[in-house]
């Protein structure tokens, strides 16, 4: 492609997510979205195919990038065989929760948009769909634990829900509030302890 071509992409994207940013995705019109950019709705069409497709290549690669973290980290927890093991990834869960503050706070202004401006797209539930894949990993991490400690009755279905929306609206709700990501760090660090406490005691360890 052109130089003018990524320009006039550059200034789409750029007007874009000042539009996603103060009206939110069911605010913002393709016809002002053009207008600010200075380029044509016939150009737009030749970059993206609808408002959808341009909300979604602006959030997706952000997304995609946190749940890369996410899951590398996640793999880590499932890495267990006994229960000095359990103890040893126990300690380094906050270490891996600053991490995920970290990216998020490099990329506040997309995750803003996703929390504030998402309704009507893919990203509307987006912090319940990220403690629902907390708590399906936290299902599979206590059922390794199962294999490995023979105890049967780790921890029931709604405290494993409740914690998971704990661990992550501790992040999010933070970076919606405007507070600073040492703030958020402090924060969710306390919700960390809290909860870490809680699961050694059910483990016994």
């Amino acid at each position: 492609m052109g130089y003018d071509y990524d320009q006039t992409h550059e200034k789409i994207v750029e007007s874009a997510i000042a539009h996603f940013k103060d009206k939110g995705y069911s605010g913002a019109s393709i016809r002002q979205i053009c207008k600010d950019a200075g380029v044509t709705n016939g150009a737009f069409y030749a970059h993206f195919d609808s408002k959808e497709d341009l909300f979604s290549s602006i959030v997706s690669p952000v997304v995609d990038g946190m749940k890369e973290i996410y899951d590398a980290e996640n793999s880590h927890y499932m890495d267990i065989e006994t229960v000095e093991d359990v103890r040893n990834v126990l300690k380094e869960t906050f270490s891996s929760n600053r991490k995920l503050i970290r990216y998020v706070f490099e990329h506040a202004g997309i995750f803003r948009i996703i929390l504030s401006g998402g309704a009507g797209t893919e990203y509307e539930g987006f912090c319940d769909d990220l403690a629902e894949e907390e708590a399906s990993n936290t299902r599979a991490f206590l059922d390794r634990l199962r294999q490995i400690t023979g105890k049967n009755d780790l921890m029931s279905e709604t405290l494993i829900r409740h914690i998971s929306r704990l661990l992550i609206y501790s992040a999010f709700e933070g970076l919606s509030a405007g507070r600073s990501e040492d703030e958020v760090v402090k924060e969710t660090e306390l919700a960390s302890e809290f909860c870490l406490a809680g699961m050694k005691h059910f483990l016994g360890i």
